[in-house]
């Protein structure tokens, strides 16, 4: 598949041609021998006009680009990635769970990131059309903050909080790992605090990044519900989870669960509202679901990464009947094959009964985690005022 923007630069404006153009803008058809009419500003290449080919080709002074008989769609996002672990793929087991899967992973995790890797990984991603990721790291997050402004990536760096250690006298919550390395990273326009998960870091570490993150206006993720293992922990504190943590000195001693399931734990803490982005949710009830929407969680699904590691399916059709914003993410190398994310959409559209169409599947890849990151301004549609960025729709899908 060809890259996702053009390659050329132009200093006056140009026209942008395609059979078809999928705008994604709510309540718009597609547009059939369409065009983008694209003006370079200072601040990047940006969408002057939307509409066909023969009312915006009035001026013979126009630069043409004409991408042939493909159909455009904005560019993707994949609202969930970790490629700071991508030089560790195929050094996992998959299929056997999720306590073998994260054995196989951890005894890797304190290896830096490999610049070999990150460029295919980043390479992979664009050559799909994806021009933005919410991706989470840990230890080597600076590396991988240097790597993504370098390549001028659109990205929001989601520095995971880990471990249960508590905040120090006179401050309002330990540093993440990567912070202890380099105080200044939480400086960065790109920063987010995210949590790791309920079994991996302490409950008021997790409510102070959600507060910090709150206060910045910027996006909150938090891997919930990802596994049964999850769900036993918190009801009764047993399992092979708990074990797994309490084997390895991160789950404490006294660990006393909350008795409850991760998601009403998630409400009560207060972690749940419309600038949250739930990853997995594999494990839900009803009374979750119900959770998940009064609150205005978004979801991001990892269809193949879950398939990957034998956790389960998250019931994304209930979670879309009640209105939760569903939004589509990779995960890593580590637990998937790939990162492209038409791929994602592809394991969605093939499951045995799928209620999944084609536009409400762009969605996911694009309007929606535009919406949940907060990044609307710039990303998710192809209209006026937006960055001119799009991704060519496979033909499987048409």
């Amino acid at each position: 598949m060809q890259n996702f923007n053009q390659s050329e630069n132009f200093s006056a404006d140009y026209l942008v041609r395609a059979a078809a153009i999928s705008t994604m803008v709510p309540g718009q058809r597609p547009i059939d021998n369409g065009a983008l009419l694209i003006q370079a500003t200072s601040n990047g290449d940006r969408i002057k006009a939307v509409g066909s080919y023969h009312s915006l080709q009035k001026e013979s002074y126009h630069k043409v680009v004409d991408l042939g008989a493909v159909t455009i769609a904005p560019g993707l996002i994949n609202a969930h990635t970790h490629l700071e672990i991508s030089h560790l793929a195929g050094l996992t087991v998959g299929g056997q769970g999720f306590v073998p899967w994260l054995k196989s992973l951890v005894p890797h995790l304190n290896q830096p990131p490999d610049d070999e890797a990150l460029n295919n990984a980043l390479k992979e991603m664009q050559s799909c059309g994806t021009v933005f990721a919410a991706d989470m790291a840990g230890r080597h997050a600076d590396q991988l903050a240097i790597f993504l402004r370098k390549n001028n990536f659109g990205h929001w760096l989601m520095v995971q909080h880990f471990g249960f250690a508590t905040p120090d006298i006179g401050t309002t919550l330990p540093p993440t790992m990567a912070e202890s390395l380099n105080s200044k990273l939480a400086n960065s326009e790109n920063f987010c605090r995210a949590g790791h998960a309920f079994y991996s870091t302490n409950a008021a570490t997790l409510q102070a990044a959600k507060s910090w993150n709150r206060q910045q206006q910027r996006p909150f993720a938090l891997h919930l519900a990802e596994s049964s293992g999850e769900s036993e922990l918190l009801i009764n504190g047993r399992g092979e989870l708990a074990d797994f943590f309490r084997a390895a000195d991160i789950l404490p001693p006294d660990f006393r669960p909350p008795g409850s399931s991760p998601v009403a734990y998630a409400d009560k803490l207060q972690l749940l509202d419309e600038m949250t982005l739930a990853i997995h949710c594999i494990e839900l009830d009803q009374s979750n679901i119900d959770i998940l929407a009064r609150r205005r969680v978004n979801v991001c699904l990892c269809p193949r990464s879950n398939a990957f590691i034998g956790v389960g399916r998250a019931p994304w059709e209930k979670l879309h009947k009640n209105g939760v914003n569903l939004c589509l993410g990779t995960d890593s190398l580590t637990s998937n094959h790939n990162l492209n994310l038409w791929h994602e959409l592809e394991f969605l559209l093939a499951e045995k009964n799928s209620i999944m169409d084609l536009e409400t599947g762009l969605k996911m890849l694009t309007l929606n985690p535009a919406q949940a990151l907060s990044i609307d301004t710039d990303f998710g549609t192809l209209e006026p005022g937006k960055k001119a960025l799009w991704s060519i729709v496979p033909e499987v899908f048409l």
